[in-house]
This record gives structure tokens, sequence and C-alpha cells, in this order.
């Protein structure tokens, strides 16, 4: 599972908008799963920062919101089953 989404922001170290690219990946391994965050900025070499707030903020949003849609997967293939289940009995 992953989410991207686009944003334009207002940096204060550059002092200019920039496009900023929030991607978020729910990658499963052999024992759970791990998030893996693939943000990007194109002022990220002008700025020198290595954490930007912005983007670590946003990409909480992202997380919560990749968690949610997870689990409500989860919950419909349980539905799914179940249905299964009492469909072959």
């Amino acid at each position: 599972m992953k989410r991207e989404q686009r944003l334009a922001r207002a940096c204060e170290t550059i002092n200019r908008e920039t496009d900023l690219i929030i991607r978020v990946h729910l990658a499963e391994r052999w024992c759970g799963y791990d998030i893996v965050r693939l943000s990007e900025c194109p002022g990220k070499k002008e700025c020198g920062m290595v954490q930007c707030e912005i983007i670590n903020a946003e990409e909480e949003k992202a997380i919560d919101q990749l968690i949610l849609d997870y689990y409500k997967q989860q919950d419909i293939r349980e539905k799914i089953r179940e249905n299964i289940k009492y469909s072959n009995s």
C-alpha cells in the first residue's frame, strides 16, 4: 500500500514556495510491516536541512491515513472470508 500527494508550501528557510512530493509506503516484511518514507523536496539542496519539519508533519498525516486504510482493508477482507465461509456451509 502506498500514499502519495503533491503539496505547494511556503518554505521559510529558502524564502519561497516549493512543491513537495509526500510519498509513504507500507511495505510488507517477513516479520510484519515497515513504513518507508520516500518524500522529496526540490529545494533540499538550497535548504541544507536534513529533517524538514514540513515534510515530517505531512508524512505523519499520510502515515496515519495509510494505517487507517490498511485496517479498513483488513476488516473488508475478514467480512469477505466470513461470507465465503457461511456460503460454503
